[in-house]
C-alpha cells in the first residue's frame, strides 16, 4: 500500500510539470536504497519506478511476487520479458509512454553507468539531474508525516520504551557484561515484541570508545560496564518506521571533567527540546543547543538531530546554517511545522574522557512538541 497522500502526490506532479519534466526515474537496490519507491507506491524494495508527469507509474521490480501484493501502480514489468536487464525494461517503458523525445530526471544518487545506457538508448532525449529537482519535492512531502504515519511512529516508539526499560535490569544482573551481550539482548528482545528487527546496527561503546561518533565494531567483546561514560545507541523498524535513541550509561562516580560532559549533555538536550514549536527554525535550534556545548569548551562534531520515518535518517534534519558557499547555493530554511517528527541528539565526543549523548524521538505538535521515546541516562555502581 502506497503512503504518500492524494494531497502530496499531486505536489510532487505539480513539481514535474513546473519544470517540464516528462517523467522521473526512481531505483531502490541493495547498493542504494531510497525509499521513495516505497512511499509513492506502496512497493518496499529492488525496484525502479517510473513516475511520469500524468501520474502513472510503471515498476520493475525484482520481486514479482512482492510487487503484486503491495505495489500500487499502472504497469509491473517482468525482467525475464527483458533477458533479466532492467535497462531494457526501462527503455520498452519510455519508448512505449513518450517515444523517442522528452525529459527524463533522475535523482543524484542514481547510478552513472545507467544514465549513461538510457542516454545512448534516446539520443534524442534530455536527462537532468538536480539537488533541488524532485529529490528536493520528495523530500518536502516526506517531511511532515500524515496522522496515520505518527500512530506508527507512536507504536514504535512505545515498544522501543520497553526495550529502554531493559536495559538498567539486565546490566545489574550480568556484571562484567560484553559490549555485545547488551546489543544481542536488546535486539532479541525487540523481535520478541513484534519489531521487524533492529532500525541500524546497535552501537554499544563503554568508556574507551564511547568518544567515537559511530563505532567500529559497531559492539565489540570489551566489558562495557568499566567505570566512568559508556553509551548505547539502538532502534527498531516498526510496521516500515524507524525509531532511534541512545542511552547515556554512567558507571562508578565520574570524574569532574567527566561529569561536567555529562551536566553540559542533559543541559544542550533541555536547551533543544524547549525550543521545539511550529514556526521556529530548526537550525536555530541546532546552533543554539550546539553553539551552548561549544561555549563550555566542548565538541559535537554532528548535527544536531535528523528526521526518521521510512528511513532511519528521513528529512527533516536539523542542522546549524552551512557557510560553504557551494552548498549554500541550495540550501533553504526548515521552519518546524505540525507533523514534522525527528530526533534530538546532542552529543559530546573527547578521545580520552568518553562520549556522551542523549538521544529521543520527537514530534512537532500544534502547540510545542510530544516527546515519543524516553530514553535518559542510566546509573549504575
Amino acid at each position: 500500500m502506497k503512503i504518500a497522500t492524494k494531497e502530496k502526490f499531486s505536489a510532487i506532479l505539480a513539481d514535474l510539470k513546473s519544470r517540464q519534466i516528462d517523467v522521473a526515474l526512481i531505483s531502490d537496490f541493495e547498493n542504494s536504497r531510497n525509499k521513495n519507491i516505497r512511499y509513492l507506491c506502496g512497493h518496499p524494495s529492488d525496484a525502479h519506478l517510473l513516475l511520469f508527469a500524468d501520474g502513472s507509474m510503471t515498476l520493475i521490480p525484482w520481486d514479482q511476487v512482492m510487487a503484486k501484493l503491495m505495489a500500487e501502480v499502472d504497469q509491473v514489468l517482468d525482467i525475464l520479458n527483458f533477458d533479466r536487464s532492467y535497462k531494457a525494461a526501462l527503455v520498452s517503458a519510455l519508448k512505449q509512454k513518450l517515444g523517442e523525445s522528452f525529459t527524463l530526471e533522475v535523482l543524484p544518487d542514481e547510478r552513472h553507468f545507467l544514465v549513461m545506457q538510457l542516454h545512448e538508448s534516446f539520443p534524442k532525449a534530455k536527462i537532468v539531474c538536480r539537488p533541488d529537482g524532485v529529490s528536493d519535492a520528495l523530500i518536502n512531502v516526506r517531511m511532515v508525516k500524515t496522522k496515520a504515519e505518527i500512530d506508527i511512529l507512536r507504536e514504535g516508539a512505545k515498544v522501543t520504551n520497553q526495550i529502554i526499560n531493559l536495559i538498567k535490569p539486565f546490566v545489574d544482573s550480568h556484571r562484567g557484561l560484553k559490549e555485545v551481550d547488551l546489543a544481542i539482548y536488546l535486539e532479541t528482545e525487540m523481535k520478541k515484541r513484534g519489531a521487524e528487527g533492529p532500525s541500524f546496527e546497535t552501537l554499544t561503546a563503554n568508556c574507551t570508545r564511547s568518544g567515537m561518533i559511530h563505532q567500529v565494531p559497531s559492539s565489540s567483546d570489551a566489558q562495557l560496564d568499566l567505570p566512568g561514560l559508556a553509551l548505547i545507541d539502538y532502534g527498531l523498524w516498526w510496521k516500515g518506521y524507524a525509531t532511534d535513541v541512545t542511552t547515556p550509561l554512567i558507571f562508578g562516580k565520574l570524574s569532574p571533567d567527566q561529569q561536567k560532559i555529562l551536566d553540559v549533555n542533559r543541559k544542550a538536550y533541555d536547551i533543544a527540546i524547549e525550543m521545539i514549536k511550529p514556526g521556529v527554525a530548526a537550525h536555530e535550534i541546532a546552533e543554539a543547543s550546539i553553539g551552548y556545548i561549544e561555549s563550555q569548551g566542548l565538541i559535537m562534531p554532528y548535527s544536531l538531530g535528523h528526521g526518521i520515518g521510512l528511513e532511519v535518517h528521513d528529512p527533516p534534519r536539523l542542522a546549524k546554517k552551512p557557510t560553504d558557499p557551494e552548498v549554500l547555493k541550495y540550501w533553504k530554511p526548515v521552519i518546524l511545522v505540525p507533523g514534522m517528527v525527528f530526533t534530538v541528539e546532542p552529543g559530546i565526543s573527547h578521545p580520552e574522557l568518553g562520549g556522551c549523548r542523549i538521544e529521543n524521538d520527537v514530534v512537532v505538535t500544534e502547540t510545542g512538541v510530544e516527546i515519543l521515546t524516553d530514553s535518559k541516562p542510566l546509573f549504575f555502581a
